[in-house]
């Protein structure tokens, strides 16, 4: 156990003098953006994304976000296409298949692997560096963009299903590494075991109750529908920049009309195009409103029952398991004023529910890898405590003990969730389209807030931002003539 207590000791030194944590920086990240101080966590993200090590792709995306949302459009690109450039360096090979230093990475914790983002952080990044270019004026680049969220969303059950083997292949390989080394369970047994746990009542309906988790369901690929995963923002978006373009593409719009039906904008638009119409002096306006869900560590004992060991051998058999933190709206409602009326907005995407999605596809492998984890520490706990008690030797018997504390103390040293996702996307996306007035005067009003906009002559698409109730709205607008 001494590497892990050297490594246990550099972490406590690194913390204790003064280093911030992911968590720490995470926190007030969130404050300043629902604040709407959104060039304030640049700094700190930007030198955080310069620095290699596993969380680099998460503070890319973080500064990217921050950096859009002050409206630093090369700052935003060039972050963005950092992040795309570690994106592609998990393209055919998962993080849990690239291994992590050390010996057993996995029996310590999943955040000791790179973050890997999931498939709404690809997609959101293409978005943003459409949507700049789209403002900037750069319809090719913004095409390239959006062509490139399209290939990201048709690849998501596939890069999900590598994700999941990946990890369990680690998974078990470690394991029995760890285990034959400590002279711990074997295999089989310990598959039955993790099998008893992910079916005991008792445990699921805690797990059901803090993480809104089932452990026989909910993650299971073969079952999630299309509107489970697929993004209707980035399709709509893509199809409604393809018709003023004519790019002639009808999928788009349809998709999106199948994966939002009650989206009166979204049906108006695909039945429009598949009746030959061209839009002219029209105005889409979308809202993307709030933060989606961060995650927060759940820290619990894993029932002793569950573990089929002497159970007076176990000195620690806790987990740490992520849940979601639901967060508020920007604003309760969102509407349009026009010269001829008050156009209510409809939504178009719930983002809370494809990162409930995202997150509930990581927790159906985290589960089984964190019990796994407890099941093979505390097998070494009792294989060492066994040992001690049958040995007639005291220098033997107080080494072993002094050992079976060490894998103890390691064990609770290590137990950690992994509470890294992209906290910047938005919990819904909002749509509306009306005529554009002859004087181009347009009002958007959130609440009580009342944001002016002034369109040029065309079609336009206008992206407004507002991730909290006391933000100022970002506000993009992009011409098509």
């Amino acid at each position: 156990m001494k590497a892990w207590g050297i490594s246990a000791a550099a972490l406590a030194l690194a913390c204790a003098t003064g280093c911030r944590t992911v968590k720490e920086v995470m926190d007030d990240y969130e404050v300043a953006i629902t604040t709407g101080d959104y060039a304030k966590p640049i700094a700190e993200t930007s030198e955080l994304a310069g620095e290699s090590g596993d969380t680099q792709l998460l503070w890319q995306l973080l500064a990217g976000s921050a950096m859009y949302m002050a409206d630093d459009k090369a700052g935003a690109r060039q972050m963005f296409d950092a992040a795309e450039a570690s994106f592609a360096r998990n393209d055919t090979t998962s993080v849990f298949a690239q291994g992590a230093e050390g010996a057993f990475a996995m029996m310590t914790n999943d955040r000791v692997f790179s973050y890997d983002g999931g498939g709404q952080d690809r997609i959101f990044t293409c978005l943003y560096k459409s949507i700049d270019m789209m403002a900037s004026g750069d319809v090719a680049g913004a095409r390239v963009e959006l062509n490139r969220a399209s290939r990201y969303q048709a690849n998501w059950l596939y890069d999900r299903r590598r994700d999941v083997d990946a990890a369990a292949k680690k998974m078990e390989a470690d394991a029995n590494a760890y285990a034959k080394r400590e002279k711990a369970a074997s295999q089989g047994n310990r598959s039955q075991h993790v099998a008893k746990a992910m079916r005991d009542s008792s445990f699921g309906a805690s797990i059901r109750a803090k993480c809104n988790f089932d452990p026989a369901t909910s993650g299971d690929l073969s079952i999630l529908a299309p509107k489970d995963y697929m993004n209707v923002y980035a399709t709509h978006l893509t199809g409604v920049f393809r018709w003023l373009n004519g790019d002639g593409d009808m999928n788009h719009l349809r998709d999106a009309a199948a994966l939002a039906p009650g989206c009166a904008v979204a049906v108006r638009d695909y039945q429009e195009q598949a009746r030959g119409g061209r839009p002219s002096n029209q105005v889409w306006i979308y809202v993307e409103d709030g933060l989606c869900p961060c995650r927060e560590e759940w820290r619990l004992d894993l029932p002793l029952i569950l573990i089929p060991y002497l159970n007076r051998y176990i000195m620690y058999a806790g987990m740490a398991l992520p849940y979601l933190r639901y967060r508020t709206q920007g604003a309760i409602s969102w509407s349009v004023q026009t010269p001829v009326g008050i156009v209510q907005m409809e939504q178009l995407a719930n983002v809370d529910a494809l990162m409930k999605t995202e997150y509930d596809v990581y927790m159906r492998g985290a589960l089984a890898r964190e019990i796994t984890r407890v099941i093979v520490k505390a097998s070494a706990q009792v294989a060492l405590g066994v040992t001690a008690e049958n040995v007639s030797d005291d220098y033997t018997k107080i080494a072993l003990k002094a050992s079976q504390i060490g894998a103890a103390a390691w064990a609770a040293s290590v137990t950690a969730a992994d509470m890294r996702c992209w906290t910047a996307l938005p919990k819904t996306v909002k749509v509306a389209r009306v005529d554009r007035p002859d004087n181009g005067h347009l009002e958007v009003v959130a609440d009580a807030q009342r944001i002016q906009l002034d369109i040029p002559a065309g079609n336009a698409i206008v992206f407004i931002r507002k991730p909290g109730p006391s933000a100022m709205p970002v506000v993009k607008v992009a011409t098509f003539r």
